[in-house]
């Protein structure tokens, strides 16, 4: 499990654990939820630009049932943006099932969305990985560690639903002591 704020290198961490899988000599699949269209259609992209092809999956049951279909035949697989499944939907527990099964699973997850709170399935992924890699990013204010993902636009922090598919257009990653909480957020 790869965990961390937007700009931490998620991504990159995921497609570079393929790349050994690939060395290796081992089949793999890459996953992408349908929703993520920022860079590609049908690729996985880094924000650097880094890619791969990857299955296009809904963040649906349907969508789960197809990781679990193409999993079979491999012996690793890599699930990008994995939060953006819905915790009524199984990924979770399905990811663990393919693990049991004597396959690598390696999944990128934010750690917490735009308000700070812990984001869909993140926690419940985290608590079945056997590793996680915790990355941080460059706090763009201060450039200490960030582990915060900042909703902005225009230069103002901005709050509103959960999931709102962005870049550097949208999103920034800060530290603690720069990232601004929603009004009326208790620590």
């Amino acid at each position: 499990m790869i965990d961390g704020p937007m700009f931490s290198g998620k991504t990159s961490r995921l497609l570079e654990l393929l790349e050994r899988e690939v060395i290796a000599g081992r089949r793999t699949e890459l996953f992408k939820p349908q929703i993520d269209a920022r860079y590609s259609a049908s690729e996985v992209v880094t924000h650097k630009g880094l890619k791969l092809p990857a299955n296009v999956v809904p963040i649906t049951g349907a969508g789960v049932k197809l990781i679990l279909e193409m999993s079979s035949k491999v012996d690793a697989i890599g699930v990008d943006e994995a939060q953006f499944w819905p915790t009524t939907v199984e990924l979770p527990q399905e990811l663990e099932k393919i693990a049991y099964q004597g396959k690598r699973v390696y999944a990128s997850v934010l750690n917490r969305d735009h308000q700070g709170r812990p984001f869909g399935n993140a926690m419940e992924l985290l608590a079945r990985a056997d590793v996680i890699y915790s990355l941080s990013a460059v706090c763009v204010k201060c450039g200490n560690d960030a582990y915060f993902t900042q909703r902005t636009s225009g230069g103002k922090e901005i709050f509103g639903p959960q999931v709102v598919v962005g870049g550097k257009e949208l999103y920034e990653p800060r530290c603690r002591n720069c990232y601004v909480r929603p009004p009326g957020a208790s620590p």
